[in-house]
């Protein structure tokens, strides 16, 4: 799941699908049945009070809360309907996609990324018209979730080699009110819609949970932290092929709270895989971009940290060593060598000689008075007595 080393160009996609014709239900659809499905899916998504009715059963906020902040809903429209609106992405003219891509540069709040997008609107030159409409219709559908709320959406398309690297969504948006004026808001909740089928893991082009909690044998992460720490913590688990993959799903809708860190997979298969995605947006700035402050730092940081792990380490491998060399000294210190052990039979004799040589040591010196003394000890004693 890493994502290529070299930022791939939008080099522009052909009408149509792939080899398996985009990869969708409706791939097999041609002529007369796709123009009929196609028609029947733009009857129902022009009846608004249809919309209304079909997206009013799903309480989003409910259904992000009890899934822990992300939720799959599957059999998201009507089958024939998304079977329209892959036929409304196919049939658009290569000129109304345009490149989506950058690269890391986070003082911009910018990601690695590549992929094709396009909104809904007037045609360009090289076409649109009935197209168009019928794109607008299509992204309008999504709105009815939240009809009171702001909004932002736009059709996908990644081609071999599209990705986008680690990121948590956050973002201003800047949206021009009926009244004229612009007002900044924040994107709250993202949802990706797929448009494939029968899609394969290997293939790339999923959505990775970098939030999801860790499964066994996986290093439980620490909560909270900085917004560098978060960014190196998700890039990391990328990296490392963890958290829960979300491989697309035809007429399924992937729906998550902002911020909330995730990536997309680098697609490698020529079959194109196409979705609409969006987010719902609160006026205001709700939080603080992440701009690569601390980025450095978090990385001396974790530097620091695992020098003074080695560091902590080694004092401990030499304490233990320093331990173990005294213990041998006291046992040694404590053990009588073997001149001791034949020493102490004879200790008394010992002390006794030494007496005797201090004694000889504070004897007399002159001559006459040790012959004086030899006379005494010979009389037994001078007057008085003498030593008993």
């Amino acid at each position: 799941m890493r994502a290529p080393d070299k930022k791939p160009r939008c080099t522009g996609p052909t009408s149509g699908g792939g080899k398996s014709g985009g990869g969708g239900k409706a791939g097999a659809a041609t002529g007369s049945s796709a123009k009929s499905e196609l028609a029947a899916a733009l009857k129902w998504l022009n009846s608004y009070p249809r919309v209304s009715r079909w997206m009013a059963q799903y309480d989003i906020e409910a259904l992000v809360d009890a899934g822990g902040g992300i939720v799959r809903i599957d059999n998201f429209l009507p089958e024939q309907v998304a079977r329209g609106a892959l036929a409304i992405l196919r049939r658009l003219p290569p000129g109304r996609w345009r490149p989506t891509e950058a690269a890391e540069d986070y003082t911009h709040n910018n990601i690695s990324h590549a992929f094709w997008s396009v909104k809904g609107g007037i045609g360009g030159a090289d076409g649109g018209g009935s197209n168009d409409a019928a794109l607008k219709a299509l992204l309008r559908a999504f709105t009815l979730l939240r009809p009171e709320q702001l909004n932002a959406f736009s059709a996908a398309r990644y081609d071999r080699g599209h990705h986008i690297a680690p990121h948590d969504d956050r973002a201003y948006t800047p949206v021009k009110l009926d009244t004229g004026e612009v007002i900044t808001c924040s994107r709250d909740l993202t949802c990706v819609y797929y448009l494939t089928s029968d899609w394969q893991e290997e293939w790339g082009g999923a959505l990775v949970d970098l939030e999801a909690p860790p499964e066994e044998g996986e290093e439980a992460a620490e909560a909270g932290g900085s917004d560098a720490a978060l960014q190196r913590r998700a890039a990391r688990r990328h990296s490392r092929g963890q958290g829960r993959l979300y491989v697309p799903r035809w007429n399924s809708a992937v729906f998550f709270r902002v911020p909330r860190y995730h990536a997309v997979t680098p697609l490698t298969t020529d079959r194109p895989r196409y979705s609409v995605f969006g987010w719902f947006l609160q006026p205001g700035r709700l939080y603080e971009l992440y701009t690569g402050e601390g980025e450095q730092d978090g990385e001396q940081q974790q530097q620091d940290e695992e020098q003074q792990k080695e560091k902590t380490s080694d004092r401990r491998t030499d304490g233990q060593a320093q331990q173990g060399r005294l213990q041998q000294g006291d046992a040694a210190a404590a053990a009588p060598t073997a001149e001791q052990q034949q020493q102490r039979p004879g200790g008394k004799r010992r002390h006794k000689k030494q007496r005797r040589q201090k004694a000889a040591e504070g004897a007399p010196q002159c001559l006459l008075a040790q012959r004086l003394l030899a006379r005494l000890a010979a009389g037994g004693g001078a007057e008085g007595g003498g030593e008993g």
